[in-house]
This record gives structure tokens, sequence and C-alpha cells, in this order.
């Protein structure tokens, strides 16, 4: 009798397990792989804007408002201008000045020392030009950096890419900052067109800073909205760690 429950107990000729254990799965081949695992979800990386935060949502569209601002400023001759009998006497920005003859009525659009009293470019105005030139550089990628920063999932960020979209929103305000700074502090303004008389039955003005100026304002204060929200949402978050 015990040979014949040992005879019972070996597997059936043919098979490496017994049939019950195949019915769990006993007889799946086991694959040896001496090669580190790779995870799809580990390397894949899928950009959306549902990987964005609504601060960071928020954020690139203020960004966008701001670099439309910036570029109507720097481009418009519109940054001051002068009144006079009720008509605009002349104005001027970053790159243009007109003057209105006013015998003929028609204007001479030219540079700078145009009908100037002093012939050449001033510091302040070379700076003004630079820093406009500089603000179209930098905000093209900054607004391609912010698009790719929302975009990207947050798990998966390195650093570096962190750092490098803070550092472009902040410099997107510094810079118009600085123009608004520069041009109110050194425009000669009264001393830029005289008028002669000031006629009292008409609202004469010599110089007001005109839609450009207060354009970079808008642009630097959109900015600095930009950068705050973005600081904010890396605060309230933990999945940059």
């Amino acid at each position: 009798m015990a040979s014949s429950v040992e005879m019972e107990e070996k597997p059936p000729r043919g098979y490496a397990i017994r049939p019950s254990d195949e019915a769990r799965g006993a007889n799946k081949p086991m694959i040896h792989n001496n090669s580190y695992p790779v995870n799809d979800d580990d390397t894949k990386v899928s950009f959306s804007c549902q990987n964005g935060s609504l601060f960071l949502k928020i954020s690139s569209a203020l960004m966008v408002l701001s670099f439309v601002l910036q570029t109507v400023a720097v481009g418009a001759p519109y940054w001051s201008a002068g009144w006079r009998r009720d008509k605009m006497s002349w104005h001027e920005g970053t790159w243009m000045t007109c003057y209105r003859l006013e015998m003929d009525n028609k204007w001479i659009c030219a540079a700078y020392d145009y009908s100037s009293s002093k012939p050449g470019v001033p510091g302040w105005y070379t700076f003004c030009q630079a820093m406009g030139l500089i603000a179209i550089v930098i905000f093209l990628p900054a607004l391609l950096i912010n698009f790719f920063y929302t975009m990207h999932p947050k798990g998966k960020m390195f650093k570096g890419l962190l750092k490098f979209n803070f550092v472009l929103t902040f410099a997107t305000a510094l810079i118009p900052l600085l123009m608004v700074i520069v041009w109110a502090a050194g425009h000669p303004r009264r001393d830029r067109f005289p008028i002669s008389y000031i006629d009292e039955d008409h609202d004469d003005d010599p110089f007001e800073f005109h839609f450009s100026f207060y354009f970079e304002i808008f642009a630097f204060l959109i900015s600095v909205a930009a950068f705050v929200l973005e600081i904010y949402d890396y605060k309230q978050n933990d999945y940059y760690q």
C-alpha cells in the first residue's frame, strides 16, 4: 500500500508540476532579467494644461498680457507729449520724436535730437532704448519657459527649470520698472519743446506722460503679479521638493 500511495503522489508523466498547481498559475514561466526594470510611467513626460494649477494658468495669461503691453509701449512714440491750443504739438517714444509745424499743420518725425537745443542722444534716452530691446529679447523666452513650466508634470521637473522660470519672470517686471524710472527722472520735460507763451483761453500743457508710459507701468505691475502667483504656487505645493 505504501508504494501505491507514493506512486499516486508523483506527478503524471510529462508534467513538471501537479495539474492542481497549474490552475493557480504555478506553471507560468519565470523570466530572469538582470537589467533594471524600466517603468514607462517613470520615463514618459506628458505635457498638459492639467499639470498646471490655477495660479500657474493665470500667471501664463498675465505674462501674455504684459508682453503685449510691453511691445506696444516700446514701439509706439507716445511716452511723453505736449499740447498747445488744444492740439498735440509734439510726442515721442523710445525710438522716434514727432513735432508739429503749426504753420503748415504737418508732422515731422525723426530721431531724438531733432529740433533739440543740445544735439546728440542723452544717456538716459539711450538707456531706455537698450532696455526696450532687452525687454523684447527676454520676454519671448520667458513666455516659452512659462508655458513649458506650466504644462510640465511637476513631479518630474528638475529644479533648474523652476529657478530659470522664476528669474525670467522677475526680469520681465524689472526692466519695465527701470525704463519708467529712468524716463521720468531723465526727461527734460518742459525744456524739451518749450512753448513761447501759454494761451489762457486754451488748456496748454507743454509736457505730460502719454499712454506708452502708462502701458509700461501696467506691464511692470502685471509681471509682478505673475511672479507672485508663481512663488505662491511654489510655496503651496510640495511636488517640487
